[in-house]
């Protein structure tokens, strides 16, 4: 595991305002939630996640965070053959929940909502939502492929991810596409979001959280 006082907490995504909003936000958390970052520090990107990470944990005494060097990636569940990789999880049991690539730009905001969902009240749901949610019964692994400039794209994470933390079925994991050209190829990606499912199905555009639930519910 990496010694995070090798890591510095002082990263350009944590401006004043985003301090003052993570401020607020996270003063509402009431469980304990551990971040696992897979980084490689010699990459541009993962040592500019690891920085915003250990910014983002000095706002909550709820928030832990472990970093491991990418030879210590495998057992964590999530995907580690795109890094950074970043998972949520609860204790030592992955939520279903993770980000690649640095959520900046849009997607600050999915990533401060998956926390505040997972180790706060969390947004509220209908009933009927949730049940639909729960209904889910065969394995759904969703990629959700994004660019850092989409307004559509934070919602479409945010509806998978709150899937994910309710149904342990399910995993939700987001995708800088701009960072992984494997990816744009294989699933010949020109629009964003898209929400691949079981590395099969992909759908393009906004969709609300009951959309992807049934698309969760009839996946093959």
């Amino acid at each position: 595991m990496i010694d995070l006082a090798r890591i510095s907490e002082e990263s350009p995504l944590l401006d004043e305002k985003t301090k003052e909003t993570l401020k607020g936000v996270f003063s509402k958390l009431d469980k304990e939630i551990v971040i696992k970052s897979v980084v490689d520090l010699q990459e541009e990107k993962s040592a500019e996640m690891a920085s915003f990470l250990k910014g983002i944990m000095a706002f909550s005494h709820r928030i832990h965070l472990e970093l491991y060097e990418p030879s210590e990636g495998s057992g964590l569940e999530m995907d580690t053959s795109h890094l950074p990789a970043t998972g949520l999880y609860r204790g030592s049991a992955y939520a279903g929940v993770a980000f690649h690539g640095v959520p900046g730009g849009k997607e600050i905001n999915s990533f401060v909502i998956g926390i505040y969902n997972l180790a706060g009240p969390g947004q509220e749901l209908p009933k009927s939502t949730v049940k639909k949610i729960e209904k889910i019964q065969r394995p759904v692994s969703v990629k959700i492929c994004v660019s850092l400039a989409c307004h559509h794209c934070p919602g479409v994470v945010i509806a998978c991810q709150r899937i994910a933390m309710l149904n342990p079925l399910v995993k939700a994991e987001m995708y800088d596409a701009n960072l992984y050209p494997d990816l744009v190829k294989a699933y010949q990606i020109e629009r964003v979001p898209l929400v691949i499912l079981n590395d099969r199905d992909t759908y393009v555009g906004p969709r609300s959280i009951e959309d992807v639930t049934q698309l969760c519910r009839d996946a093959h």
